[in-house]
């Protein structure tokens, strides 16, 4: 494109101008007047930018990272992005004066489309910005089509660029692989990125092939191409990430623990990461990183699209659970997570998922502190709002955040509560991870994977049962109980391993409660249940064992 071309499609663009310093606003829009754009806008803080965007589409933004109190540059770009109000084919150059690793690589994760330091000046901004004009410009027909949301067009288009040829051939490439991971179509990405010689695939391409390998699920190739991308370049923030999801879904969650920490100390300001962090901690029992990971979580998406009400409860959860553990700091984390659920409660008070969960951290707040009666009100409040709950809310709301209230509900002995709750949200939702926690906590599974996994875990015990060692299948049913504390058929062979017992050994105050909880967890069934003659025989047995009350005496 020849210097004549370039000042014709500066005139073409609408320009936004970001920053909290006047003085800077209109030497920037001095800057691209000279450059040939006739119309610049300017914003002096983010929720400005957003209304600007709002009214109408820009072609280039030029925001600064800082931008004093609210939404930083980066969160703003997030936004924009968010709601659609930022096209594909428009350029967002990122401006700073952090020269901190943790911001710069903080904000890069939002792949602006450049980034410059600061200070700006006309001879340092032009060649930056006709480069970034000059890709967009070769890359316009494949941005077009993510703007119509037809990834297949601009998958098309990719391929038409490169049998083109351009210089900007690599662009394309990346491209094109990224699309063909967000279409799953794996196979394609992986042959397209295998064409590139392996000693001389960029960082981009490495990363690529990696989710091709977790996508075909050839997990150890995965893990062990992430570790070799790592060690050769330690600031490759989305290999931590990719590597973290590896280990999670293997259930390897000390290691999945380990490289996200090491990941936050490169970039901690993420709240995504930091959420995922706080997810495994809680799932290995250390509520103290946790609480750590979802602090910073809050911290890092206040003011932005990513702010999410889970962060609070779960924290308000891990405080209760600290509190459990820690009586010598039972008072502050205490005040600490009282104060969590009011914010709560202020900020999400239209949203009743939030506010059954809110309400029902409350009561176990309350529990663990001894106030029995207001830890009851709590609860009760929960039931009122369970009570005229619409489940078309659930369509809207995060689906653990569901699964987290059915599973409290279930803890406080509301088992028809709770599992009407599960049945709602596998209704609505048929991700195969959230299928198997909703399986793991429903008392009888709904899909062929949780009946599977169900009847995986229930075999040795049903072995030890069946070559008389008794004591071997109570413990075995209880191990699987802590999975799945609420299956109908588990339950009852625990309850017969325990009344077998009773043959040779009487059974104390604790078997017997042991017996009691599960007939609860079972609570009534269904007449068409085939569960029903087994139950009803057993219950008879129960009964029998149970002391049996004096007469009064005259």
């Amino acid at each position: 494109m020849k210097q004549i071309d370039i000042i014709k499609t500066y005139a073409q663009k609408r320009c936004l101008i970001v920053d909290d310093i006047p003085d800077v606003r209109t030497a920037l829009k001095r800057i691209l007047v000279d450059f040939g754009c006739s119309e610049v806008d300017t914003a002096g803080h983010a929720q400005e930018a957003i209304e600007f965007c709002e009214k109408k589409h820009y072609d280039i933004v030029l925001a600064d990272y800082n931008l004093g109190r609210g939404k930083n540059g980066q969160q703003l770009l997030e936004e924009l992005r968010f709601h659609g109000l930022l096209k594909n084919t428009a350029l967002y150059v990122m401006i700073t004066a952090e020269m901190t690793s943790q911001h710069v690589i903080n904000a890069l994760e939002y792949q602006p489309d450049d980034y410059l330091n600061k200070p700006i000046n006309k001879d340092g901004l032009r060649p930056r910005l006709d480069l970034a004009l000059l890709k967009n410009e070769a890359l316009i027909d494949v941005k077009r089509a993510l703007d119509l949301k037809k990834p297949a067009n601009a998958i098309l288009a990719c391929k038409r660029l490169l049998i083109d040829k351009n210089r900007f051939q690599n662009d394309a490439l990346r491209m094109l692989g990224e699309l063909l991971i967000e279409e799953k179509q794996f196979h394609e990405a992986q042959e397209l990125i295998s064409k590139l010689p392996q000693s001389k695939r960029p960082l981009w391409a490495q990363l690529i092939y990696a989710q091709c390998l977790v996508g075909l699920h050839q997990i150890e190739s995965a893990e062990q191409s992430l570790l070799e991308l790592i060690q050769e370049n330690q600031y490759c923030i989305d290999a931590y990430d990719l590597l973290s999801e590896v280990y999670w879904k293997t259930d390897r969650h000390e290691q999945a623990q380990h490289i996200l920490s090491k990941g936050i100390k490169i970039s901690p300001m993420s709240a995504t990461r930091q959420r995922a962090l706080g997810s495994v901690s809680r799932e290995l029992g250390d509520e103290t990183t946790a609480s750590l990971a979802y602090r910073s979580a809050i911290k890092h998406s206040k003011n932005s699209c990513n702010e999410n009400p889970e962060d609070y409860t779960s924290l308000a959860d891990s405080l209760v659970k600290q509190m459990q553990q820690d009586s010598g700091n039972a008072f502050k984390l205490t005040v600490e997570a009282q104060d969590i659920i009011q914010q709560v409660e202020r900020r999400y008070d239209k949203q009743p998922i939030v506010c059954l969960r809110s309400k029902l951290i409350s009561a176990e707040i309350f529990d663990t502190n001894g106030e029995t009666e207001m830890a009851e009100k709590a609860c009760q409040e929960a039931l009122e709002i369970h009570k005229h709950l619409k489940f078309s809310v659930l369509e809207n709301t995060s689906m653990q955040l569901s699964i987290d209230c059915a599973r409290s509900l279930m803890a406080r002995g509301k088992y028809d509560e709770g599992e009407k709750l599960l049945q709602e949200i596998a209704k609505i939702n048929r991700d195969p991870d959230f299928t198997v926690k909703i399986d793991k906590l429903l008392r009888d599974p709904t899909t062929k994977e949780g009946i599977q996994y169900a009847s995986e875990l229930n075999k040795r015990g049903i072995e030890y049962y069946r070559g008389n060692k008794i004591d071997d299948a109570i413990q075995a049913f209880k191990q699987v109980l802590a999975e799945l504390p609420n299956h109908i058929g588990l339950n009852l062979n625990l309850i017969q391993a325990l009344i077998s017992k009773s043959k040779y050994d009487a059974l104390d105050e604790q078997e017997l409660n042991l017996i009691g909880n599960s007939f609860q967890r079972i609570g009534n069934l269904d007449s068409q249940s085939h569960y029903l003659e087994r139950y009803d025989y057993l219950m008879k047995r129960y009964q029998k064992l149970l002391p049996q009350p004096q007469n009064a005496t005259s």
